[in-house]
């Protein structure tokens, strides 16, 4: 979840429940003023750790952008190098004024030069220490309910507020401790894929699901750790999960995915099972815009900090798939020439490149 969309949340959060006298209209304005002038509503130290996040977080990611199209990669080594240091030093700053600051310790951590086994030691610890405080301080929160929050408690803040209606995914966004543990929990599942702890990866990633109001691919992860764990009544059982949580809106879930497309490709090739695979693997080159180009040519993409950012082109997410299927393709050797034989598919991918000056 961007920063700023979580942080203007709190802030409005907390200035009308010290202004309940503020009429419906001046709810509104402040609603649209927050997230233009967040350092106008920061008072508490928390509130303005958060939006010092916010800032230096929005900062780093257009940094990274701005540094993508440097044709030397010694020199793009080096700038990203010494932005990567700036912006922990900068963290660091935050942190140590507010441990509750959580992605501003998650991001720091990430940005890291340190081994994925100690970053995940080091993750697992934080996640641990946010959750204590989501048990022991955040009123509403239960590991019990669906969404992460408490029924009545949901009930009560309905009845307390201006507002018509308060729901979990409202609660969610407004609340910064939850959002950050959701990031590192998201984190740990991406983690875990990468270094092939397959089982562990889906665990988390399945809790990062249950949250309401948290946007996420982690059902990403899912797919991909069961179709590596060949575990192929897991892998339909949870996409009919999904079908019957989300209804109508399952189809966006699934029939466009590029996740479910190449994880089931994936996994019906490592069952040996090859032409539903190669039907597969052609809806997966038709459905998903970039998706054939991603998968015979590995791109770099910047690392996720703290979590998959929201896409800006309409192939991102297919990058962000085969990316995140990158452990499991190296794994499986044979798997790209293979996909490179079925017809259509390099077709496809070089009609992209040719449209997108690859």
């Amino acid at each position: 979840m961007e920063a700023r969309t979580y942080v203007s949340a709190y802030l409005e959060r907390m200035y009308l429940a010290a202004h309940p006298e503020l009429t419906a209209a001046a709810r509104e304005l402040v609603h649209k003023d927050i997230p233009q002038r967040m350092e106008k509503y920061a008072n508490s130290a928390h509130e303005q750790a958060l939006v010092a996040y916010a800032h230096t977080h929005e900062h780093l990611m257009q940094r990274l952008r701005a540094i993508e199209d440097v044709p030397d990669d010694e020199e793009f080594d080096r700038k990203r190098a010494q932005l990567f240091d700036e912006t922990r030093l900068a963290l660091f700053k935050i942190a140590e004024t507010d441990r509750m600051c959580i992605d501003a310790n998650l991001v720091g951590l990430l940005l890291s030069n340190i081994s994925i086994d100690a970053c995940l030691g080091e993750l697992m610890k934080l996640e641990h220490r946010v959750h204590e405080q989501l048990v022991s301080n955040v009123a509403g929160f239960s590991d019990n309910a669906p969404h992460f929050w408490d029924e009545r408690f949901v009930a009560e803040r309905t009845l307390e507020g201006a507002d018509p209606i308060t729901t979990t995914a409202v609660l969610t966004v407004e609340e910064p401790t939850l959002v950050g543990w959701l990031h590192t929990l998201e984190a740990l599942a991406q983690m875990c894929l990468a270094s092939a702890r397959y089982r562990a990866a889906e665990r988390y990633a399945r809790l990062v699901l249950r949250a309401s109001g948290y946007p996420s691919h982690a059902e990403g992860t899912v797919f991909l750790a069961l179709a590596r764990l060949e575990d192929e009544e897991g892998f339909f059982a949870f996409a009919h999960e999904l079908e019957a949580e989300r209804g109508e809106s399952a189809a966006a879930v699934l029939d466009d995915s590029p996740w479910f497309l190449l994880a089931r490709t994936l996994l019906l090739y490592k069952l040996g099972r090859r032409k539903p695979a190669r039907r597969a693997l052609r809806d997966f080159a038709a459905r998903c815009e970039g998706g054939a180009f991603f998968l015979l040519n590995p791109t770099y993409m910047a690392p996720y900090l703290p979590v998959r950012p929201q896409p800006r082109e309409a192939w991102d997410l297919s990058h962000q798939a085969a990316w995140d299927a990158d452990g499991i393709i190296v794994d499986t050797p044979d798997f790209i020439p293979w996909a490179e034989s079925v017809d259509g598919v390099y077709d496809e991918s070089e009609r992209f490149a040719n449209r997108n000056g690859f």
